[in-house]
């Protein structure tokens, strides 16, 4: 029975790769064609909507590019930790028991707010830092189950203790 409890737990969640790199793709293509256009199509001569049609694809097409590199990737859950990975920026890893509370944002866009100690960023031990994991994440009804079942001592809203399934 000993072997079955240590056994290594390892979930992984995580945003559809298609969708991922082809609007990568697609962006950084479009990105390079408008500038492509603007080097050799645009002149004095032009109207001014060839001219501002442009920028406004190349505004566009940063903006996914951006929200794709440095939205949450992919949930990696073990038996220790939670990890969030992302494309260009650096993982976030949580260990169990050092997280504090979970509770509900909801404003311009909406997301759990996880509070736990980071001995990195935090002087004292009272200090929390906190995570942003979108409510519009793959699953997330689940990754919130996992989180309380290997963190049971972590605060809730009221919210969140909705989302719970009962373990009867």
């Amino acid at each position: 029975m000993d072997n079955h409890i240590k056994k290594e737990l390892l979930l992984k969640y995580e945003f559809p790769k298609f969708t991922r790199y082809f609007t990568l793709f697609m962006g950084i293509s479009l990105i390079i064609y408008s500038v492509f256009i603007i080097s050799t199509q645009i002149n004095s001569d032009s109207s001014t909507l060839k001219k501002f049609l442009p920028m406004i694809i190349i505004f566009f097409a940063f903006d996914s590019v951006y929200r794709n590199l440095f939205s949450l990737n992919k949930i990696l859950i073990s038996n220790e930790t939670i990890k969030f990975s992302f494309l260009a920026k650096k993982s976030t890893i949580i260990k169990w028991e050092n997280m504090v509370k979970i509770e509900t944002f909801v404003g311009k866009k909406k997301y759990f707010l996880i509070h736990y100690k980071s001995f990195l960023t935090s002087k004292c031990n009272d200090e929390t830092t906190s995570f942003q994991l979108p409510m519009a994440f793959k699953d997330i009804i689940y990754i919130i189950n996992w989180i309380t079942k290997f963190a049971p001592h972590v605060e809730t809203d009221e919210f969140v203790s909705s989302l719970l399934f009962n373990d009867e």
